[in-house]
């Protein structure tokens, strides 16, 4: 028998022990008015019974022992898993946002329909929902733990149209915040590269000219200037010919010796 129906049926038995004294002074005092009064009581006492919560909200003892089951099971860090629910939600399994994010990570309701997540308010359902979420992320992202919490947050199209951490203030601050609580020199280096604008690449410097042909149009006929070939190699080196030198004659043709 759960809490709820026991109460009930504790405050029934009550108004019935008061109606039946009440009835039995009625009979005998003909009390009509205490008649009403303990009928109005009864029904008071049931309408603050259907009032109480069916179970008592889980405490953060109870939640972290479901971080640290359904995180060893998925193998991703539990103190990594805690640090979302504490930025999301703060450890609360009501929370809603302004967007419609739900529970204790914050599940969007298609993304829970995605994940088949029955009870996005139930601890356990939305913690293993959004578990396997930041799973596959991870998987997505190769384990890069700020672009991970960034899709988490924006959205995993928004990480691959921005190449990175998306601009929005809101995203930055989640992804520091939450690595804060997970491993503060990683948020410390995160907050420092968020800070740090970016350089703008160096234009690539403009291609060489091409020498190109140089064409002369003539009425007739298209002539084409090409560049001068060069020089044919030189021939192999060869010996020159000296030829003895004679004396020349002094004396005229026709003189006798």
């Amino acid at each position: 028998m759960s809490r709820h129906e026991s109460l009930k049926q504790h405050a029934l038995g009550l108004g019935v022990l008061v109606l039946a004294v009440t009835t039995a002074y009625a009979g005998s005092r003909l009390g009509v008015d205490e008649l009403m009064a303990s009928m109005q009581l009864l029904r008071s006492a049931e309408d603050a019974v259907d009032n109480v919560a069916e179970e008592p909200a889980p405490s953060q003892v109870d939640i972290n022992a479901h971080i640290q089951e359904v995180a060893t099971q998925h193998g991703v860090a539990p103190k990594l898993v805690a640090a979302i629910v504490a930025v999301e939600s703060q450890f609360n399994p009501r929370a809603v946002s302004r967007r419609g994010a739900e529970g204790l990570m914050q599940l969007m309701p298609e993304t829970a329909a995605t994940l088949e997540v029955d009870d996005p308010f139930d601890p356990r359902d939305n913690i293993d929902g959004g578990v396997r979420h930041l799973k596959r992320l991870m998987k997505r992202f190769h384990n890069d733990l700020p672009l991970v919490l960034a899709a988490y947050n924006a959205g995993e199209q928004a990480v691959i149209n921005h190449r990175g951490i998306p601009p929005y203030r809101e995203t930055r601050q989640y992804v520091v915040r939450v690595l804060r609580r997970y491993d503060r020199d990683a948020a410390r280096e995160v907050a420092r590269r968020l800070a740090t604008p970016k350089k703008k690449p160096t234009p690539a410097p403009a291609p060489a000219a091409r020498v190109a042909r140089v064409m002369y149009v003539v009425p007739d006929a298209v002539t084409t200037i090409a560049p001068p070939s060069p020089p044919p190699p030189p021939s192999a080196a060869t010996d020159d010919v000296v030829e003895p030198v004679r004396p020349r004659s002094s004396k005229a043709p026709g003189d006798s010796p």
